[in-house]
């Protein structure tokens, strides 16, 4: 009966024990890389925010559940892009007009949420609304333009230092890190919203002027790195 030394290929324990310091070392590198990258504020933290003061906990969970597993998808691809293509400008081509139309589109419903209410007009509602959260973090977070070259970024420096090695067990372990990371600093403003803003019927126009704002500044963002993009 082969031992389970014998069937990892592996001679002894220690080395058993050196490879689980490796894969905690790497999950634990991706979860602050991802935990402080979900802390500036930004669309998802913010949008995470705001669904849990106007719509609840359960609605906001569901966002960073949809979030997380976009992002754990787009770091899976930035790891096959970094071995076998070049996909970070591809990726840019694609997703930064249909991010700068999401956005555009996430402002105006944010601007038309201020008219909305009991006593709102039919009329103000001529834009169609996304309902579920959960779609919503789908949408936002795989056209965010800015999610691949970040990953690609980090998984290059990982790979230089020998945290990342091409192996399944790293990047399982890696992957695993960072939906904790990414859950932890999307948990942070998920709390904030639900149980700091309490007042959000109060403040409904104020928070949705304020969205719609952040979502008409990131998409001027995104237009001006398109424009730079396709003049360079």
């Amino acid at each position: 009966m082969p031992s389970f030394c014998a069937i990892l290929g592996l001679e002894t324990h220690e080395q058993i024990l050196s490879l689980m310091v490796h894969y905690l070392k790497v999950s634990l590198y991706g979860l602050l890389i991802s935990f402080l990258g979900a802390l500036p504020f930004g669309t998802l933290n913010l949008t995470a925010f705001d669904i849990a003061a106007s719509q609840g906990l359960v609605s906001a969970i569901w966002f960073a559940f949809a979030v997380v597993a976009v992002e754990l998808a787009m770091v899976r691809l930035s790891l096959f892009g970094n071995e076998h293509l070049q996909l970070g400008k591809k990726a840019m081509h694609y997703v930064l007009p249909l991010g700068i139309v999401l956005l555009l589109y996430l402002s105006l419903d944010s601007f038309l949420d201020i008219f909305r209410g009991p006593l709102s007009h039919p009329k103000t509602n001529f834009l169609p609304h996304i309902e579920s959260a959960f779609v919503l973090g789908l949408l936002l977070s795989s056209l965010n333009p800015l999610q691949l070259p970040f990953w690609f970024t980090w998984n290059k420096v990982l790979d230089n230092k020998g945290i990342l090695r091409a192996s399944a067990g790293h990047y399982t372990f890696y992957i695993m890190g960072i939906g904790l990371g990414t859950l932890i600093g999307l948990g942070i403003f998920i709390l904030a919203g639900r149980f700091i803003f309490t007042n959000y019927d109060q403040y409904h126009a104020v928070t949705s002027l304020l969205m719609g704002l952040l979502y008409l500044g990131f998409s001027c963002y995104l237009m001006f790195l398109l424009i730079k993009k396709r003049i360079s």
